[in-house]
């Protein structure tokens, strides 16, 4: 009863408008920006996904009617099982009828039937499609009367507008009603919890994904639980059964004797255009569009192994390109699976020595590391560089890469002293054979600055990276992600070197590069945005720390997950610099939340944690010290705090 679309005969329109430019425009809402992209992620995330990635079109901050309306009707004419169309933005209400105008980049708030959409549109497009299920979801101010009408002589409700069978309308708000949205969010209100539900699942939910049945209540009792306005909805029983997204945990695909190899080499123009899909993807992922890439992978994949079969060498080395980039997209267990399934094929159909297998056991032991076994990845890394010096060769650059990631794993394991000398070993080795000019050599010299900065030696760090940087722009160009890296290791080391100042100065310079040539999301930009924040609280402005903190939290929670590593210590971080900014009590609050977090992350003994409980001793003794009237005659008591404590502390 429950089911997917027909990824091959649905679409989905997602519409979202962030920026107006009119002077009588209403006011921007950046993170609708985000609401729409991320919303096309979650439909065609999986192999396949809900939707198909050619049928899942964008429309953002469109300025007339026909920039919306055209790309409307024509999903809705081409779509034969569902139709999603989504809208955010701001809405609004006619002055004559009460009708409900949807907001683009030119509105004139005084002139909305002029300058705006009006829902007609929509009702034209459900009505011009031959769609099985027409979904209908509203995120904007006014959205309840979509479905309830609301002021006497105001339109109908749209399901009734419509006269169609088949078609479903969720909103944001009941009529009259504002949506809600908070400054420096990555989502607004109702989108983000939307959003949440379908890629995570919810209570009550199947298997096989969150439908609009089970979505419904759950959003409901989520926006009450937080005194934002109330969805509603409207629509047949049918679209109740209808699930918009798959699990967001992929099923690696079965990698086995099941299916035996093809004896046929297939057409020898498929199987070169198959080679530039998978160039093409892996292009992107180091590009720093790790999803994208992992995206673009997973669909050559499929097709590779319908036309080639699973055993085919070609298809082999593509699941392990795929499970690279789905492991650098975030999804760490995932790619552990895939490649320890894939690695087991290789071995079987091409054999153990084979480069392309020894290429895969390198990988595999470098997500059992991002696992949480950086011991295990050591000993299993050793041991491939073993084969690769004994099949390929010492100067094999499979070889030498598989030294750089030994000497990174030892390193993460806790012997920074080691990882350093052997990365130094291995620049030498780089620049002999590969030569000073060559890719990897040059991040061979990233990786020496950091192990050196993480031995203990910041200065020479600094230096290493103060040569380095000028080489990077001219051989490899200002917007080549390696050059970015190193800009942001700079930083990175010039405040751990003691200037906080100069730190805070290169990342407000990098992060917004970062940002443009790999994305807002990309993990390296997210860990910029990390050192920007904390070198500006260490150059003394906590309270911009905290706001730079509090954005960067809200992406991280959604890109890498409340449990993941880096949002557990920028948790800490904020607890940290909302003590220093003044609010010791809340800062503790957060502290005595996260610790326990971090402690099951990383371990007791882990620095981070080590150091985090060191600050969280240092708050407690400061607010032991001036909090100690109320500590011990009770709430209410005057404290006599002059930065956020000196006040009636029973609020």
């Amino acid at each position: 009863m429950y089911r997917l679309p027909d990824a091959s005969r649905s679409w989905a329109v997602l519409i979202g408008t962030a920026r107006y430019s009119h002077q009588d425009g209403p006011a921007d809402v950046p993170s609708i920006e985000n609401n729409v992209h991320d919303f096309r992620d979650v439909l065609i995330d999986g192999q396949p996904g809900a939707f198909a990635p050619e049928r899942s079109m964008t429309v953002l901050d469109p300025r007339q009617p026909r920039d919306l309306g055209l790309p409307l009707l024509k999903a809705a004419a081409a779509a034969e099982d569902v139709l999603l169309v989504y809208y955010s933005g701001h809405g609004l209400i006619g002055s004559k009828k009460g009708e409900l105008y949807l907001a683009l980049t030119e509105t004139d708030l005084s002139m909305p039937s002029l300058t705006a959409c009006p829902l007609d549109v929509i009702r034209e497009a459900f009505q011009a499609s031959p769609a099985r299920v027409r979904v209908l979801i509203l995120d904007c101010c006014f959205s309840g009367r979509a479905v309830a009408g609301g002021l006497s002589g105001s339109p109908p409700p749209v399901a009734e507008q419509l006269e169609i069978a088949g078609a479903y309308t969720l909103v944001s708000s009941p009529p009259n009603s504002p949506s809600h949205f908070e400054e420096g969010k990555r989502h607004t209100a109702f989108t983000g919890e939307l959003l949440r539900a379908l890629r995570n699942g919810v209570e009550g939910a199947g298997p096989e994904g969150v439908s609009l049945g089970v979505l419904f209540p759950h959003l409901r009792l989520a926006l009450r639980s937080r005194g934002w306005p109330e969805p509603e909805q409207c629509g047949t029983d049918t679209a109740a059964y209808l699930i918009l997204s798959r699990p967001r945990t992929r099923r690696p695909t079965r990698v086995g004797r099941e299916e035996p190899a093809r004896t046929d080499q297939g057409p020898a123009t498929e199987r070169e255009r198959f080679h530039a899909l998978v160039e093409a993807g892996r292009q992107l992922g180091r590009g720093g569009h790790a999803r994208s890439a992992a995206s673009e992978l997973g669909t050559v994949l499929d097709r590779m192994t319908q036309v080639l079969g699973s055993d085919d060498p070609d298809t082999l080395a593509g699941r392990i390109e795929y499970a690279q980039w789905l492991g650098a997209a975030g999804q760490v267990r995932e790619a552990l699976d895939l490649s320890t399934a894939a690695v087991g094929a290789l071995t079987r159909v091409l054999g153990a020595d084979n480069r392309v297998t020894l290429v895969g056991r390198a990988q595999l032991a470098h997500w059992t590391g991002e696992a949480g076994q950086p011991g295990e990845a050591v000993r299993l890394t050793g041991e491939v560089v073993t084969d690769l010096t004994r099949a390929l060769g010492p100067d094999d650059r499979e070889t030498l890469l598989g030294r750089g990631r030994l000497a990174h794993w030892i390193g993460v394991s806790g012997d920074t002293g080691s990882a350093a000398q052997l990365t130094d070993l291995l620049v030498t080795d780089l620049h002999r054979v590969l030569g000073a000019e060559d890719r990897d050599t040059l991040v061979g010299r990233i990786n020496q600055a950091q192990w050196s900065g993480r031995a203990g030696r910041t200065r020479q760090a600094v230096r290493l990276l103060d040569s380095l940087v000028p080489d990077l722009y001219w051989l490899l160009g200002a917007d080549d992600l390696h050059t970015l890296i190193g800009r942001a290791r700079l930083g990175q080391w010039t405040g751990l070197s003691g200037s906080p100042k100069g730190a805070r100065g290169l990342f407000a310079a990098v992060v917004p590069d970062l940002s443009r040539v790999a994305g807002r999301d990309a993990r390296e930009t997210l860990l910029a945005r990390s050192q920007y924040a904390h070198w500006t609280g260490e150059a003394g402005d906590p309270r911009t720390a905290i706001a730079l903190c509090r954005q960067l939290l809200d992406d991280l929670d959604w890109i890498l997950g409340e449990e993941d590593q880096v949002t557990l210590v920028n948790r800490a971080r904020l607890a940290h610099w909302t003590g220093a900014d003044g609010d010791v009590r809340t800062a503790l609050r957060i502290f005595h939340e996260v610790l326990p977090q971090l402690r099951r992350a990383l371990g007791p003994d882990h620095p981070e944690v080590r150091a985090n409980e060191a600050l969280l001793a240092r708050w407690r003794r400061r607010a032991d010290r001036r909090l100690r009237p109320e500590i011990l005659f009770g709430r209410g008591h005057r404290t006599t705090d002059r930065r956020g404590l000196g006040k009636w502390s029973d609020g």
